[in-house]
């Protein structure tokens, strides 16, 4: 009667060989495409709050409130890129013609295009990457507001879709414009 050997739970293991759960991903896996942020940071931020505390009390009218938004990115090298969501924000008490809180935030990560053909950079860039951030300045934003004594200004949703193909469109009538003149 022969007895089945079972491995030894304590015993250490075989010099070289490789703990389980540990193979690295080869094959289809390996080659997939996607976006990786390696980090995510504040670039740049001020808040201004020039007529606290009197546009803090009671009786100031709601602010009217202009958000403009630029986005921007750089090539580091090969597929590496620095982008970034850069908002200028205004809060305004119309009737009163003064500034409530001004607001300027650069946020920006650090990103690797894994497997993305060159000619995809641009649309990832300006679309996927903004997208992955807008979150982030979205809680910046608010809670900001929020320590400087207003209520919390939530962002509302923005289509980056909408304002790449309109920047695309704009530098190709440009280009038009060029070629013409």
């Amino acid at each position: 009667m022969s007895k089945d050997k079972k491995p030894d739970p304590k015993a250490a293991p075989k010099q070289g060989a490789k703990p389980e759960g540990t193979e690295i991903a080869q094959g289809p896996a390996a080659n997939q495409q996607g976006v990786q942020v390696i980090a995510q940071y504040i670039k740049d931020f001020s808040f201004e709050n020039p007529n606290a505390p009197e546009s803090l009390v009671s009786g100031w009218p709601q602010p009217e409130t202009n958000v403009q938004i630029f986005l921007r990115h750089q090539v580091l090298k090969d597929d590496v890129y620095e982008c970034s969501v850069n908002f200028r924000i205004e809060a305004k008490a119309k009737e009163k013609d003064k500034i409530c809180f001004i607001i300027d935030l650069s946020y920006g990560a650090l990103v690797v295009l894994k497997n993305i053909p060159q000619e995809n950079h641009q649309p990832v860039i300006m679309v996927e990457v903004p997208k992955l951030l807008f979150p982030f300045a979205r809680e910046i934003v608010a809670n900001t507001t929020s320590a400087g004594g207003y209520p919390p200004l939530f962002l509302t949703p923005i289509s980056f879709e909408t304002i790449y193909i309109n920047e695309v469109k704009r530098l190709k009538e440009q280009q038009g414009k060029a070629a013409q003149g």
